[in-house]
């Protein structure tokens, strides 16, 4: 088998072998088989294809591994279950306090709350927006309206 048709598959095996793996590492050194194929090509020996295949490498780790990593981030992972809820505005349907309680609705479903300032009573019907949640409980403040 011809040496530049083995860095060749070397290369579209690493580059398969890199979709069940994370981190892009795997793919860098199939850019490096790809580049080791060049001096292969022109018959070169093999200290001059390791060298191109050591060296594609290292380049494709330091210059495009970054780049992929950047662009696969993409959109953070959307919240679900209660922690979607944070930030949202809800409206009480039992009087809520921050000693005894009570329950918002969003959405239409109903979750037990509690005000997050001390000494304060939100009355059956007024506005008030998720900060944050302790367990199943909703921690809630006053939206501020104009």
């Amino acid at each position: 088998m011809n040496v530049t048709l083995i860095w060749f598959i070397a290369g579209l095996l690493l580059l398969v072998a890199e979709i069940v793996t994370p981190g892009f590492v795997l793919a860098c050194f199939g850019v490096g088989c790809f580049v080791a194929t060049i001096p292969a090509l022109f018959d070169l020996g093999i200290v001059w294809q390791v060298l191109a295949f050591a060296v594609g490498s290292l380049l494709s780790l330091f210059l495009l591994r970054p780049l992929l990593q950047r662009f696969s981030r993409g959109k953070a992972p959307a919240s679900t279950g209660i922690d979607a809820l944070i930030g949202k505005e809800a409206r009480v349907v039992r009087m809520v306090s921050s000693r005894k309680g009570g329950r918002v609705a969003i959405d239409g479903d109903e979750w037990p709350a509690v005000v997050a300032q001390e000494d304060t009573v939100l009355p059956e019907g007024s506005l008030v927006k998720v900060v944050a949640n302790d367990s199943i409980v909703l921690i809630v403040e006053p939206t501020t309206s104009f």
